[in-house]
């Protein structure tokens, strides 16, 4: 049989195919989907909103907050703060409260995350789902620190799937340079606002300090008492305190 060159070649066959369930058999399994965790305090869908604004537009009071995904301090403000600025003002028509990019944290790294992660929000906002997108990526800021490979396109891609995003025109987005352009003449407006790190929050055009949580709330409702009457902003456990993360 050896030497009958049909049978070698028919042997030779038998043998690649073996190799070949062999070695589909016994390497490792495709990575799974980015694991993510939920966001713990999401902007309730009742909330009026456009883009990157919640609340009416009317509201007396206009609060314009500047933040960074990588700031860890960025996470406390929207994981503990804003949950109750919104329900206490924003909700009840006291607060407009206006989101704004400062990436900066990232800047002078390649990749850029804080830039990345910044582009990616700004896709999902022309999807409709800017807040959703924030609170998700603050939900999965990276644990060991910033500028370490974690906001990767998978990860931005697995949290636009994740909200059901379109993902073509999603990654069409991510890629499109006026979107990081936008987001860094952002950065340079806060920066000529004199930021220099985040969060830096304004009340009515005029930067405040953070304190405590029943501190912040004392200012917005002496710029509305008339609307402010009531149990709006009422004291309660204080959230963790909030420092402005440096350049």
């Amino acid at each position: 049989m050896w030497q009958s060159p049909l049978a070698i070649v028919t042997a030779l066959a038998v043998v690649a195919a073996i190799v070949v369930i062999l070695v589909v058999n016994l390497r490792p399994a495709a990575a799974s989907p980015t694991a993510l965790s939920s966001p713990a305090n999401p902007v309730a869908s009742t909330v009026p909103r456009s883009g990157t604004t919640l609340g009416s537009s009317s509201a007396p009071v206009r609060m314009d907050v500047w933040e960074d995904y990588q700031c860890p301090y960025c996470q406390i403000w929207s994981e503990q703060w804003e949950p109750r600025l919104v329900r206490d003002f924003a909700a009840t028509g006291i607060l407009r409260y206006q989101f704004n990019d400062y990436a900066f944290i990232g800047n002078g790294n390649n990749p850029d995350e804080s830039l990345a992660a910044a582009v990616a929000a700004q896709c999902a906002n022309d999807q409709g789902k800017f807040w959703e997108y924030h609170d998700w990526l603050y939900a999965n800021q990276n644990p060991d620190g910033e500028n370490k490979g974690w906001f990767t396109t998978d990860k931005l891609d697995s949290i636009a799937l994740k909200l059901g995003l379109d993902k073509t025109t999603f990654d069409t987005c991510l890629a499109d340079p006026a979107k990081a352009t936008a987001v860094k003449a952002e950065e340079a407006a806060g920066s000529a606002l004199g930021i220099n790190g985040t969060p830096s929050i304004f009340v009515n055009g005029t930067q405040v300090s953070l304190s405590t949580y029943d501190a912040l709330a004392a200012q917005i409702r002496a710029l509305a008492p008339a609307l402010s009457s009531g149990s709006a902003g009422s004291p309660s456990p204080a959230a963790s305190p909030v420092a402005p993360a440096g350049s």
